[in-house]
């Protein structure tokens, strides 16, 4: 089995320079877009660190192919910093479908029994497809979109 060497050699450099785009390895890529319907309705904490942090859950369908004997509906977390889907979410209630854009971020948890890791949705767009009731959807707030500009 050839050794896979753990910093690429100068040699390795220039090889990856001087290849044309069409023969270089995809850049890294951690894009998520989920729609799904709000199971836990938004909740706001503020961090010691004086930072707000939204945090909701959606359970997102899965399709018949997949249904075999296990769960019909994967769960995921999603959550915000940005003050733009903190209000984009506010109204979010259990049972709206919604519609989740972002990355997954993997954090770590200290607690009272030792630490844990979860994976989130880190939401950069969020947008309501449908309300639990009849009502009209919230605006869309698109991942381009940084808070404080048009």
């Amino acid at each position: 089995m050839p050794r896979i060497p753990s910093v690429p050699s100068a040699a390795t450099a220039r090889a990856a320079v001087n290849t044309p785009p069409a023969r270089r390895a995809p850049a890294h890529r951690n894009e998520v877009v989920l729609a799904g319907r709000v199971t836990a309705e938004p909740s706001v904490r503020e961090l010691p660190s004086g930072e707000h942090l939204v945090s909701w859950r959606i359970s997102v369908a899965r399709p018949p192919s997949d249904l075999r004997r296990g769960p019909q509906a994967d769960p995921f977390t999603c959550v915000s910093f940005r003050p733009d889907i903190r209000e984009a979410v506010r109204g979010w209630r259990i049972g709206d479908l919604v519609q989740v854009s972002g990355a997954l971020r993997r954090r770590y948890r200290r607690a009272a029994r030792g630490g844990g890791g979860t994976v989130e949705v880190e939401a950069t767009g969020v947008r309501t497809i449908g309300t639990g009731e009849e009502g009209t959807a919230a605006p869309e707030v698109r991942p381009d979109a940084r808070p404080g500009t048009p």
